[in-house]
This record gives C-alpha cells, structure tokens and sequence, in this order.
C-alpha cells in the first residue's frame, strides 16, 4: 500500500558565493514539515509564490534530499511538473510515448496495451508521428500530461499542471485525475486554483515562508487563504495609496490645499453617501493665470471616479490667487476609501499639489454592483479678492 511521511522535515539552500561573517547560512525554504498521507488521500498544498510548495513536492518526489528529518515513501511517484519539459524534440510524439514508458520502468509490450489510449486522450491525431519540434506549447503539454496519467501512477504530484490544452482538455485532464484518485491512489496537487483543490482535494496545507500554516479541510483552509491574500492586499494597496497625501511644491510661490466640507464641518473626512459634498480649494498660483487647475478623485483600487480640468483664468484673481467650489449635490460616490488630488499645473508640469485621503459611507447600501459618479457637478466661483 503507496503511503507518504515526512517528519520535522527541513530544507535549507546554501548561499550564493562564499559567506561573510554575520551573513545568513542559507535561504530555508522547508522549515519543519510534517505530514502523513495514506492510499486514497488527496492532498492540495496552496501558498504564494516563494511560499516552498516546489520544494517540498520535490522533496516527496525524491528529487532533492532534505538538510534535515526524513522522509518515507511507500510506492511509485509519477511527477507533473512543468509540462513539456523532458520531451525529445527531434522523434515523434509516439517515440516519445515508448522512450518514457521506459524511464518509468514499463516495458514495450506494457506501453502497447496503453500507447493508443494516450494517443486518443492527447486528442493530437496525426501529429502523433510528427517530430515533437513541430508542436506547440499546448500539444506538448497535452503529449505530456497524457503520457504520465496512463501508466497507472500510485503517488501523483501535480504542480500547477491541470490548465493544459484549451478548457476542454482541462476539464478531461481533471476528469483523468479524479479516476485516479477513485482508484485509491495518492494525490498531491499545487495549485493557484482555489477551485481546483475544493474540487479535487479532501485535505489542504497552506504553506508561508516554508511551514504550515494551516492543516484541514479544503473549504476551510482555502477561505482563510484567500482572506489573508485580500488584506495583506488591502494593506500594500493602503501604503501604496497614503504616499500621495500630503502637499508637495516645486515653487515656494505656488501652493493649493484642499477641504471637504459636508455639514456643520469645515474639513471633513468620514462622508455620507447622498448628502451633498462642498470641495472647497483655494491656492496661489501665476498672476498671469496661464495655470490649469486640475481636481481628481480616485478610488483605494485605482479607479479614477473624477477628473476634471480647470483653466486658471476662470478661477483665478489679478493677483494669482485661486479660489474654486465644486459641490456635489449629492454625493453618489459608493463606500470606499477615496483621495482626492488637486494640482496647479503649469505647462504640461505639476508646480504644487495637495491630496487627501476621505472615507464615504452609506447609511442605506446601494445595489447593482459599485457606483459610479452618474451626477453633473455643479461649480461655483469665488470672488476675486
């Protein structure tokens, strides 16, 4: 009976180069993995990029040996990884069927009572007999991906191989997989494709920096997965957001600021949806007044939810002094963290700008998917002084 266990299992890749004194020993990309897996046992492994997924498959696949615990593998592991790769170029796709029937210890007479089954489930037809250079990316991955699924493996690794072909394929390749997990055989699937591993998985790992972060059922860990994604996110998205509040000038002559005034407020930063909005700017600028005055509002994800350009010398006194109203009557902007820039712009560069960051509530929430801004803007002038 296939069976698969790793204790406290570690690994560790050196530096690069000789190390200096003080530097790290090594990059530890598996750091204290234990896991035990028996016939019939599906299990996804998810995790960002860098997270050690790669690693630890080839540690099980018996593809690198760990710096430190052990590792017990009962049965035959048949490994797909990165599709395509392994493939002899220059002979056909039906040699390529018998040379790794070979490597996986088959003999030929083994991989005739198989050879047109693989062929049928590659859908390739008469390429089959065409020289393997002659294929695209996605025929090879198809060759490939067949090739492996059919000599009846009793510990399957996948990595990141199920989109293979068109969506067809994919479905058919994934059908492939649950016939043989149905067979009592040992699953262990990478993947990005939270879906795929609800799917397919009856356990989940979710590996960071190299340990386990959580060990259960797939609905669970895949939702706890993607709930850390969505505010670690949210959280670089928010630094990314915040480096533009602030008042920034090239010219100490020139300067602009900005107050949002809803209420009895004067400079206000929690909004009401639906109640009007009073964006009051004033500045200093050219007395010439050959600016541009421009005012954008734009959504925590990036979505520009107004934009508007102002000619100088329609909001500007004799003097260079800018004063500009625009008022929102109501705001229809949907709840969210927004920030509204402001900047006087003289050709084509940016002298002074000023940005604040406000949040907008409901207090009955909107329906039919995110709002936009769908209200004319209504402007008012300041008197020069």
């Amino acid at each position: 009976m296939s069976a698969v266990r790793l204790d406290q299992v570690r690994k560790i890749f050196p530096p690069i180069g000789a190390p200096e004194h003080g530097a790290p020993a090594g990059v530890v990309a598996v750091d204290d993995v234990s896991l035990e897996l028996t016939a019939g046992d599906r299990l996804g492994i998810i995790g960002s990029n860098g997270a050690g997924k790669s690693t630890l498959l080839q540690i099980i696949a018996g593809l690198a040996d760990p710096t430190s615990g052990s590792r017990h593998v009962d049965g035959h592991v048949t490994t797909i990884m990165t599709l395509g790769i392994g493939l002899r170029d220059l002979v056909s796709g039906r040699e390529n069927i018998y040379l790794d029937g070979e490597l996986q210890g088959q003999s030929r007479r083994d991989v005739d009572r198989i050879i047109d089954e693989v062929i049928a489930f590659s859908e390739l037809g008469d390429f089959i007999d065409q020289p393997v250079r002659t294929y695209s990316t996605g025929m090879k991955a198809r060759l490939a991906f067949s090739m492996l699924v059919h000599i009846d493996p009793e510990i399957l690794i996948i990595d990141e191989a199920l989109s293979v072909g068109d969506a067809s394929f994919s479905r058919k390749a994934t059908g492939k997989i649950r016939e043989i997990c149905a067979r009592g055989k040992i699953l262990i699937l990478v993947s990005h494709s939270m879906a795929s591993v609800r799917d397919i998985c009856n356990r989940c790992l979710w590996l960071d920096r190299g340990r386990i972060v959580m060990d259960g059922s797939p609905a669970a860990v895949c939702e706890s997965y993607i709930d850390s994604v969505r505010k670690a996110d949210n959280k670089q998205a928010m630094q990314r957001f915040t480096q533009h509040v602030g008042s920034h000038s090239l010219d100490a002559g020139w300067r602009v600021a900005v107050a949002l005034v809803q209420g009895d407020v004067p400079d206000q930063r929690l909004l009401e949806s639906g109640a009007p909005l009073r964006i009051q700017i004033e500045g200093t600028g050219s007395p010439d007044r050959a600016f541009d005055l421009t005012v954008d509002i734009v959504r925590l994800d990036g979505v520009v939810m107004f934009a508007q350009t102002f000619a100088g010398r329609d909001h500007a006194a004799a003097d260079g002094t800018v004063h500009l109203a625009v008022i929102m009557e109501p705001l229809v902007l949907g709840a969210a963290i927004y920030r509204i820039d402001v900047a006087l712009v003289r050709q084509e560069v940016r002298v002074t700008t000023a940005s604040v960051m406000f949040e907008v509530y409901t207090s009955v929430p909107m329906s039919g998917g995110k709002p936009m801004l769908i209200y004319p803007v209504a402007i008012d002038v300041a008197e020069p002084a």
